[in-house]
């Protein structure tokens, strides 16, 4: 006996405060929620010369979240992130190597060298790599 005569099935779901000035009698409000499922501590090396494989470093905390959403209702849980030092890094860079990009070519050359440089100052290690792209033109 909740919708009146020619009432949409919809305001059966409506906000807490309407459903109460209604006179709902049964009211089923599930809030959302926040689970931590995976939550190793980040890694702290005491001895420097230490040298982890990286599969045994963790960056981040928790690994793992399960989120319950509500429409409307903010989640809030922290993360913490420590880079790891000396953590091996693969850089992929896509080129376009058509004849549109001619101008560019040079600045990106010089560009993955530089990049090179600067993130052996991070890791030492890095490995950098190229994808090239061919331009492909379909007729139809």
């Amino acid at each position: 006996n909740f919708l009146t005569v020619g009432a949409p099935k919809s305001a059966r779901c409506d906000d807490l405060e309407s459903l109460k000035d209604r006179k709902c009698k049964q009211v089923e409000n599930p809030r959302g929620s926040v689970a931590i499922n995976t939550n190793t501590p980040v890694t702290v090396r005491k001895d420097r010369s230490e040298k982890l494989k990286p599969e045994q470093i963790t960056q981040i905390q928790p690994q793992k979240l399960t989120l319950r959403l509500r429409s409307g209702e903010p989640q809030t849980f922290k993360l913490k992130f420590k880079r790891a030092e000396d953590y091996p890094i693969d850089l992929y860079y896509l080129m376009d190597l058509s004849f549109s990009m001619k101008d560019d070519l040079e600045n990106v050359k010089n560009l993955g060298t530089d990049l090179m440089k600067e993130m052996q100052k991070i890791t030492s290690d890095f490995r950098i790599g190229k994808w090239k792209t061919v331009q492909v033109s379909y007729a139809t």
